[in-house]
């Protein structure tokens, strides 16, 4: 046992906190399991510092004041699964020095002056299953393949980073807990977590977040647990939670909710969803005569309500295949909902894309380019708490060569369904 540590279990458990130390002690048994060098003045470590200890299981080098990994620090510790980097004066992730950790679980990184998360960061651990990142508070660029090769993991945390966008989490496909609280978001966009199917818990708290766009959870299948509270948000799009189907807790509290009648679905998604404590998430803070009020328990009966109106129809259009299409379907407010129905009776959301197609934030249908298949009449419908409004116009697509060019024609239909008041809004 070195002389300044303190060993338990046959020399297994090294423990040497707060003895000053400068860099990492001689004579540390072979047998050490695990070992704790928190809270010294160590700046580098140096190549094979430990590569004598291949039963090494625990690792803890936070609280140090190191700013240098060198290439091969970690080597010959094939049975680590957990290494404690966290409050250390690290500039860049120490991704070479990661090679041959087989069987790495848990990676600390946390408050470091960390500036950029290049692209395969921590692909030398595939095997990680916690990734704890948080306030980085320096950290200016994240590559959109940063985390690349990380399929195992399971929980990520960027709380706490200045993060102004959500970065590319795509390759994170086994991830279920997702930790992105204090940082300064803003808009959550459709896509922001695409291929996070297997997210469970998702925290967004004191991000300021302000907007949160139409179906920006969609692809949240499996989430049971979301924290939107301290934020800024004055409503959310009709329907937001209505895909996911496994969402059990929603944490809405301490926000300025204007309460009218875009709140009312959120109303009854939460007394059907939350029905014994309908008073767990939100109070409204505008209008003055319902400010304080649960939005749980407002009903049809505090609104005056009415159909969404699309103010920019979409319009028949004729085009050339290959090229680029737009047809429009613009409404009043961004907090209905907005889906498209294609000729062949595909259902296409806010967000939701194919190959060539997609939903844009204002309902637009874009097509980057058109093909001969993608001919026949498309039906966007937006709907709200009190009804629906659909608009119908044909694509017309002609072959490049006009010999073998057709047309189709027909006129746009708008139809509103409308209720006012009572049980019949729903009924649409």
């Amino acid at each position: 046992c070195p002389s300044l540590c303190t060993c338990s279990n046959q020399a297994s458990r090294v423990i040497c906190t707060r003895k000053s130390l400068d860099q990492v002690p001689d004579s540390i048994s072979e047998n050490t399991r695990y070992l704790n060098l928190q809270e010294n003045t160590i700046q580098v470590i140096k190549s094979d510092t430990f590569k004598h200890l291949r039963h090494l299981e625990i690792l803890q080098l936070s609280k140090n004041q190191i700013r240098q990994i060198e290439v091969g620090a970690f080597n010959g510790l094939p049975n680590l699964n957990t290494l404690e980097l966290f409050d250390n004066r690290l500039t860049v992730v120490p991704s070479q020095a990661f090679e041959y950790l087989s069987k790495l679980r848990e990676l600390w990184l946390r408050n470091n002056p960390i500036e950029t998360l290049p692209a395969f960061a921590f692909h030398r651990v595939p095997s990680l299953r916690r990734l704890d990142l948080g306030e980085l508070r320096k950290l200016d660029f994240i590559s959109e393949a940063a985390f690349e090769g990380l399929v195992n993991l399971r929980f990520l945390n960027l709380g706490m980073c200045g993060l102004k966008d959500i970065p590319n989490l795509t390759p994170l496909v086994r991830l279920e807990e997702l930790e992105l609280s204090g940082n300064q978001l803003g808009i959550v966009r459709p896509g922001s977590f695409q291929g996070l199917v297997s997210l469970r818990k998702l925290w967004l708290m004191h991000s300021r977040v302000s907007v949160i766009e139409r179906n920006a959870f969609d692809d949240l299948k499996n989430l049971e647990e979301l924290n939107l509270s301290h934020n800024s948000l004055h409503s959310l799009p009709h329907d937001l939670f209505t895909p996911l189907h496994q969402l059990e807790r929603v944490h809405l509290n301490h926000n300025p909710w204007v309460c009218n009648c875009d709140v009312l679905w959120l109303s009854w998604w939460l007394k059907e969803t939350v029905p014994s404590n309908t008073t767990c998430c939100a109070r409204c803070h505008a209008p003055p005569g319902l400010k304080g009020k649960y939005i749980g328990e407002l009903d049809q009966s505090h609104f005056v309500c009415y159909a969404p109106v699309i103010v920019e129809p979409p319009t028949d259009l004729n085009v050339t295949e290959g090229m680029a299409a737009e047809l429009k379907c613009r409404t009043g407010t961004s907090m209905t909902s907005v889906n498209w129905f294609t000729p062949n009776g595909t259902l296409m959301t806010h967000g939701s894309y194919r190959v060539r197609i997609s939903v844009l934030h204002d309902g637009t249908l874009n097509f980057t380019n058109v093909t001969m298949q993608d001919t026949g009449q498309y039906t966007c419908m937006v709907t709200n708490s009190a009804g629906n409004t659909t608009a119908s116009a044909v694509l017309n697509v002609s072959a490049s060569d006009p010999s073998n060019s057709y047309s189709y024609f027909t006129t746009v239909t708008v139809e509103t369904v409308e209720t006012v008041r009572g049980d019949e809004a729903r009924q649409y």
